[in-house]
C-alpha cells in the first residue's frame, strides 16, 4: 500500500510540474496547451506502473483545470474538461495495450527494429488520439466550427509524441534491463534529460521570438493607427479654426459666402459630414431673427424637433455646408444640447475645439452616430479684466463639425495587416460609447490597447487578432520550428536509444554465436566419437570374414581334396560378405557426399510388403530355427506409392534380419502404418516390437544404445539409418510404458493418384499380355 501511494504521489507531483511547466513555456497560453503533454506524460506512466494511475491524472487535470478557470480565468466548460480526460485515457490505455509484451519481456530494447516498433507505438501513432480530441476542444473554446485547424492539430501531435518517447523510455530504463548495465543506462538516463531540457529552452526562445515579432507587428499597427487618427483629428479642428478665422474677420458672413469658404477648404475624404456656424441670438432678437431667416428650433426628450422654448441667449444653426440631407437641422440651438454629451459652459471658455460623446444625428437614420467638435467664436479686442463676463459678452458664435469617423476607422482597419481588428471606445464617461468595431474579441487573441485624448474626450484603442491563435494561418518559420523541435527530439532520442539497441543486439549475437560455437563443438566431439565408433564396428565385422578366409586356407592347405570343396564354399561366403560390408561403405559415403540419388517411381508397396514377408520366412526356416516375424500392414497403408523401391529393400531387410539380435528375441511382430499430409505426401511407419516372453528378462543390446547413437550398433543399422534420413525420416528406439522396447523406422513417400494407379496397372496388364 505504501508502495502505490509513493507511486500516486509521485505521478501527481510529475502532472503539476509539467502543466505549471506549459504555462511558463506556452505563451499565449490556453485550455489545450496543457493536453498534449499530459496525454504523453499519461502515456509513459500508464506503460510503467499500470493502468491504476489514470485516476492520479484525473484528479491531476481537474485541479489544473479549476485553478486555470478560477485564477487564470480562462473561459472552460465542463464538456472540455471531460474530453480531455476520456481522451488522455484513451491514448495511454491504447499505448499500454500494444506495448504490453514488449514491455513486460524487456524485448523493447532488444534490437534496433523493435525499439523502432515501441516509439511509433508509443508515440506517432497513439498521440493522433489526443491531438484529435483537442481540435474538438478548440472549437468548443472559441465557439466556432471553421478555421485552420491543422497547424493546431499538428503542434498538439508533436507535443504528445515528444513527451513520450522521452518519458516512456526514462521510467522504463529505471528498471533493471537484462540488456543494459548500470553505466549505460545512467547515460541514456542522463543525455535524454540533457536533451529534452534543450529542446524545451529552444521551443521556449523560438515561443519568444514569434512573439517578439507579434509584439513589433502590434506596436507598429498602434503606432500607425495613432497617428492617423490624430492626424484626422487635426483636419477636423484645422477646419473649425479655419472656419473661425473667416467669421471673425467678416463682419457679416451670408449663406453664399459661407458655402463658398467651406467648399474651398473641405478635403476629399474627409471625416466632417456637415459644418454649421450658429450666431448668438438675444431673446429680445429672436422675433427679428426668425423673421428673417428661420425658426428657432431644440430637441426634445425623444429626440424630435421642437419649437425652442423662452431662454435669454439662442445659438440657432444658420449656416450648414453642405446643404443637402442637412436642412432638417437648420435652427436648432446648439446651447440646448445636453451636459452629458457637451458641455457648452466649457466650450464658451476655451479657445480649443471641444469634441462631444457619440450622439445620433437628427438627419441620419441613427445607424451611424456622429461626434461633434465645436469651437466657440469670440469678438477680438473686447476682452477684458472679468473673463467669464468678457467671454461671454465678446462671443458671436459656434462654429460646429459634425464629424463621422466610421468610414475613416474602416479605411485604417483595412489597412492593417495580418488580420489584426479595430476597437475603438469612447471612456470619457462611466458607460463607454463604442466608436467603431461590435465586439472586442480576446478569448485566445493577442490584445494592445492604448488611450487617446481626443479635445477634451479620451479613447480607448484596442487592436486585437481577428482570429483566435489556434485557428490561424502560420508561416513559415513557426512550420519550420515545429517540424524541428520535432524531429530533432524524435531523431536525437532515437539515436540515443539505438546506440543501447546496437549494442544489446551485439551482446545478443556475441551470445547466441557463443552457443552455436559450443554446440558445434558438441556436434563435431559426437560425430568424432561416432565415427570411431563405427570404424570399431566396421573393424570387427571385417576381421570376422577375414580370420574365417584365414582359418579355411589354413584348413585348406592341412584337408584332402574330397573335403576342399565345403571350405571353399565358405571362402566364397566369407568373401561376399566382405563385400557386402565394402557396397554398404560406399553407399554410405555416396549419401554422405551427397551423390546418392532417390529413385520416384510407382510401384505396389502392398505387394512389396508380401515378397519381403514371403523372403524373410524363406529365410528364417533355412539358416534360423525358431525366429519369426509378423507383419502387420495397418489399412491407412497406400497400397500404391511413388518412390525408390530398391532404397526401402536397402534398409529393411536388414533391419529385418537384425532385429533379433538387436532385441535378443526370437519373435518379432512388425506393423507398418501411415499418415496422410496435403499434396499426397505421406510418412510410413515401421515399427518393430518384440514378443518373446521366455527371453524378456534377459538384457538386449538394444537397451545399450538407449542413450547414445544407435547406428553404433553395427554397419548394417548404421546404412539403415542413413537411408531413413536421406528420405526424411529417421531410426529412432525407445521404451513403452511396460517396459517393451520399441525400434521404429520412419520415411516419407509419395501416394499415387488413381490415375497413375490405373496407368500403372495398365503397363503391367499390357505387358503380360505381351509376354
Amino acid at each position: 500500500m505504501s508502495l502505490k501511494f509513493k507511486n500516486f504521489s509521485l505521478a501527481f507531483v510529475l502532472y503539476l510540474i509539467v502543466c505549471v511547466s506549459t504555462v511558463l513555456f506556452f505563451v499565449p497560453f490556453s485550455f489545450i496547451s496543457f493536453i498534449g503533454p499530459v496525454a504523453g506524460v499519461t502515456t509513459a506512466l500508464v506503460i510503467f506502473m499500470g493502468t491504476n494511475i489514470l485516476l492520479v491524472m484525473s484528479v491531476a487535470v481537474i485541479a489544473f483545470s479549476s485553478f486555470l478557470f478560477w485564477f487564470m480565468k480562462l473561459d472552460i466548460n465542463l464538456a472540455m474538461i471531460i474530453i480531455t480526460v476520456l481522451a488522455t485515457m484513451l491514448q495511454s490505455y491504447w499505448a499500454k495495450q500494444i506495448t504490453l509484451a514488449q514491455v513486460n519481456q524487456q524485448n523493447w530494447l532488444k534490437s534496433r527494429k523493435e525499439l523502432l516498433t515501441f516509439l511509433v507505438k508509443v508515440g506517432p501513432l497513439t498521440a493522433i488520439v489526443s491531438a484529435s480530441a483537442i481540435i474538438v476542444i478548440t472549437m468548443l473554446d472559441n465557439k466556432a466550427l471553421g478555421g485552420n485547424l491543422f497547424y493546431t492539430f499538428m503542434s498538439s501531435w508533436s507535443g504528445s509524441v515528444l513527451f513520450a518517447i522521452f518519458f516512456t523510455p526514462l521510467l522504463l530504463l529505471t528498471q533493471r534491463q537484462q540488456q543494459l548495465t548500470s553505466s549505460k543506462r545512467f547515460f541514456i538516463i542522463f543525455a535524454s534529460s540533457l536533451a529534452f531540457v534543450a529542446i524545451g529552452l529552444l521551443f521556449k526562445i523560438s515561443q519568444n521570438a514569434q512573439l517578439h515579432n507579434r509584439h513589433d507587428m502590434f506596436e507598429q499597427a498602434k503606432s500607425d493607427i495613432g497617428q492617423s487618427i490624430r492626424q484626422e483629428v487635426a483636419l477636423v479642428v484645422d477646419e473649425l479654426n479655419s472656419l473661425s478665422a473667416f467669421i471673425k474677420a467678416s463682419e457679416h458672413v451670408t449663406s453664399s459666402e459661407f458655402k463658398l469658404f467651406t467648399e474651398h477648404n473641405s478635403h476629399e475624404n474627409s471625416s466632417i459630414r456637415v459644418l454649421e456656424w450658429a450666431p448668438i441670438v438675444q431673446h429680445a432678437q429672436r422675433a427679428s431673427y426668425e423673421k428673417q431667416a428661420m425658426r428657432i428650433m431644440e430637441r426634445d426628450l425623444a429626440g424630435k424637433m421642437q419649437v425652442a422654448k423662452q431662454r435669454d441667449v439662442y445659438a440657432p444653426i444658420r449656416y450648414v455646408y453642405p446643404s443637402l440631407s442637412n436642412q432638417i437641422i437648420l435652427g436648432l440651438d446648439v446651447l440646448t444640447n445636453p451636459a452629458e454629451v457637451i458641455s457648452m459652459t466649457k466650450v464658451i471658455n476655451s479657445d480649443k475645439a471641444i469634441a462631444s460623446a457619440p450622439i445620433n444625428l437628427i438627419q441620419d437614420d441613427h445607424s451611424n452616430p456622429g461626434i461633434l467638435f465645436i469651437l466657440s467664436v469670440h469678438a477680438a479686442g473686447k476682452l477684458s479684466n472679468a473673463p467669464l463676463i468678457t467671454k461671454q459678452d465678446s462671443l458671436l458664435g459656434f462654429v460646429v463639425a459634425v464629424v463621422q469617423f466610421e468610414g475613416f476607422f474602416t479605411r485604417i482597419a483595412e489597412l492593417s495587416t495580418n488580420d489584426i481588428g479595430l476597437f475603438i471606445e469612447d471612456i470619457s464617461s462611466v458607460e463607454p460609447y463604442i466608436l467603431f468595431g461590435k465586439q472586442l474579441l480576446e478569448t485566445n487573441r493577442y490584445v494592445e490597447q492604448f488611450y487617446l485624448n481626443v479635445n477634451s474626450r479620451q479613447w480607448r484603442v484596442s487592436l486585437f487578432e481577428q482570429h483566435p491563435w489556434q485557428m490561424q494561418q502560420k508561416n513559415w518559420q513557426a512550420w519550420g520550428i515545429l517540424f524541428g523541435v520535432t524531429f530533432g527530439g524524435v531523431l536525437f532520442q532515437s539515436l540515443i536509444l539505438m546506440m543501447a539497441a546496437y549494442s544489446s543486439e551485439l551482446s545478443t549475437q556475441v551470445i547466441r554465436k557463443t552457443q552455436e560455437l559450443i554446440i558445434a563443438k558438441d556436434q563435431s566431439e559426437q560425430e568424432s566419437v561416432a565415427k570411431t565408433a563405427f570404424l570399431k564396428t566396421l573393424n570387427k565385422e571385417l576381421q570376422t570374414p577375414l580370420q574365417a578366409i584365414a582359418l579355411f586356407i589354413e584348413q585348406l592347405r592341412k584337408t584332402e581334396q574330397q573335403q576342399q570343396k565345403a571350405i571353399i564354399t565358405n571362402i566364397d561366403l566369407a568373401q561376399k560378405n566382405m563385400g557386402q560390408l565394402l557396397d554398404m561403405i560406399v553407399d554410405l559415403s555416396k549419401i554422405e557426399s551427397g551423390n546418392l540419388l532417390l529413385q520416384s517411381e510407382i510401384f505396389d508397396f502392398h505387394g512389396f510388403l508380401m515378397r519381403i514377408d514371403e523372403m524373410l520366412k524363406v529365410q528364417n526356416q533355412n539358416t534360423a530355427k525358431g525366429r519369426a516375424l509378423t507383419m502387420l500392414i495397418d489399412s491407412s497403408v497406400p497400397h500404391f506409392i511413388t518412390g525408390d523401391e530398391l532404397r526401402i529393400q536397402q534398409f529393411l531387410i536388414p533391419l529385418c534380419t537384425d532385429i533379433y539380435a538387436f532385441f535378443n528375441m526370437k519373435k518379432i511382430r512388425l506393423t507398418v502404418k501411415s499418415h496422410s499430409h496435403q499434396f499426397n505426401t505421406a510418412t510410413l511407419f515401421f515399427v518393430f516390437t518384440g514378443h518373446d516372453e521366455e527371453n524378456i528378462a534377459v538384457k538386449a543390446p538394444c537397451t545399450d544404445y538407449m542413450s547414445k547413437e544407435i547406428g553404433q550398433y553395427s554397419t548394417q543399422m548404421t546404412m539403415v539409418k542413413e537411408i531413413c534420413q536421406l528420405m526424411e525420416g529417421d531410426l529412432s528406439l525407445g521404451v513403452t510404458h511396460s517396459g517393451e522396447m520399441i525400434l521404429t523406422a520412419v520415411i516419407k513417400v509419395v501416394q499415387a493418384t488413381n490415375e497413375q494407379q490405373q496407368a500403372y496397372q495398365a503397363h503391367l496388364f499390357g505387358d503380360d499380355e505381351t509376354i
